[in-house]
């Protein structure tokens, strides 16, 4: 990472990155540090592992992508563990300035049925975000976006 990311790990549960998004590369790279670390000391399976990285790599694209219209621009990731141990579950949070979004039914892209008929590239993204997590949520700031996932860190993984 360069000096436009900085990492602090407030302690083994609760991690922060912020970075500049320069270009997608370094920001990919940063997020897939933090699920990392995040990730790290649990006994994930691969596939759970796997998920929360393209997750959060899916999320990303299109806050550069669409947000920031591949110019670059500010952004806050944070992952924690939250509820009761037994639940095992983990809370990533994203948090841009990009142009405020107010209805995010507006970025779900295509209709998964509809590519049986008319297959295209492109435009599963948040389908498949919110495939893979518990729990995605949206929050429209007066100066950007704050994204929360959340995902089930148990080794029996229903969505396995």
């Amino acid at each position: 990472m360069d000096k436009s990311h900085e990492v602090h790990t407030l302690s083994n549960q609760n991690t922060i990155i912020k970075l500049h998004l320069s270009g997608c590369k370094e920001g990919l790279q940063a997020l897939q540090a933090l699920a990392n670390q995040a990730c790290e000391g649990k006994c994930l399976t691969d596939v759970q592992r796997n998920r929360i990285v393209l997750a959060m790599d899916e999320l990303f694209a299109n806050i550069h992508a669409h947000g920031y219209k591949n110019q670059g621009g500010e952004i806050e990731c944070s992952a924690a563990q939250i509820g009761a141990t037994d639940e095992c579950l983990l809370e990533i949070t994203l948090r841009d300035y990009a142009p405020t979004i107010q209805d995010i039914k507006a970025c779900k892209g295509v209709d998964p049925e509809s590519l049986k008929d008319n297959p295209v590239a492109g435009g599963l993204g948040m389908h498949l975000i919110y495939a893979i997590t518990e729990t995605f949520e949206h929050t429209p700031l007066e100066d950007g976006n704050q994204w929360r996932l959340v995902f089930n860190l148990k080794e029996e993984d229903k969505k396995t």
